[in-house]
């Protein structure tokens, strides 16, 4: 059974947000010196949009599958950010601000996942 639709728009907006706050205001202002991290970033952002839709359109094992995938590019953001924070090359309020975003997003896929698990019980 599909998550509903206004589930579904809850949370690409929320990752349609994330991703382009984090384009405008961390992306943008990384330093070409640190541009491993700005490709890392750009992927891992572009991989939780994809594994997002691949969690939308599949039932079980595989969406718990996908759910599992996000929750890991997740910590990988959550990991890259936090790495940019030790250069000092963007302010800590983006940073901060970034963090609260994907967090938020964090806690959308983990009742999504345990809303799936509870169904298979």
């Amino acid at each position: 059974m599909a998550i509903s639709e206004d589930h579904q728009f809850n949370i690409y907006n929320k990752i349609l947000d994330y991703t382009i706050y984090l384009n405008q205001y961390i992306v943008s202002n990384i330093p070409n010196v640190h541009r491993d991290l700005r490709i890392h970033l750009l992927d891992e952002t572009h991989f939780l949009a994809k594994n997002m839709f691949y969690a939308i359109y599949n039932k079980g094992n595989i969406r718990m599958k996908y759910l599992t995938d996000i929750q890991v590019n997740i910590s990988i953001l959550d990991m890259l950010i936090t790495e940019l924070k030790h250069y000092k090359c963007i302010s800590s309020q983006k940073i901060t601000s970034s963090i609260s975003k994907l967090s938020e997003i964090k806690n959308i896929i983990y009742a999504w996942k345990l809303n799936e698990e509870k169904k298979k019980n």
